[in-house]
């Protein structure tokens, strides 16, 4: 990100150089978030743009989709439990069982629950 102009409408311009400016960054969601976005895009802007979406995901070089399995979502009822008062979606809580395991210290998301577990989230409101 080096020698790029900041864009004066994008209040948060400054974390993302912090974020992303770092090398090398690897980019990790999960199976289950992707569905949650698909979702989104799909109800919210209609069949194309979930599409558009879909094969914009399909084409990020070095992104890693995570799976789930039994075993996962065997640990994702105890990250429930553990936040239990916090009204985590079910995704919320998988991806915050994805992070401890995969020792996540910081993240950009949309969502500040995934910071329940320590880790540093971006953008900050």
């Amino acid at each position: 990100m080096s020698g790029t102009h900041p864009n004066r409408s994008d209040r948060h311009h400054a974390q993302a150089v912090a974020l992303f400016g770092e090398a090398p960054v690897r980019w990790v969601t999960s199976a289950l978030v992707r569905s949650e976005a698909y979702s989104w895009f799909l109800h919210k802007y209609g069949e194309e743009a979930a599409r558009q979406f879909r094969l914009f995901i399909d084409q990020l070089d070095g992104l890693t989709v995570l799976d789930t399995d039994p075993r996962h979502h065997a640990a994702v009822g105890k990250t429930l439990d553990r936040f239990r008062g916090a009204k985590l979606t079910y995704v919320d809580a998988s991806s915050l069982t994805f992070m401890a395991k995969r020792e996540v210290k910081r993240a950009w998301a949309t969502d500040h629950h995934l910071g329940l577990a320590g880790a540093e989230v971006l953008p900050r409101s």
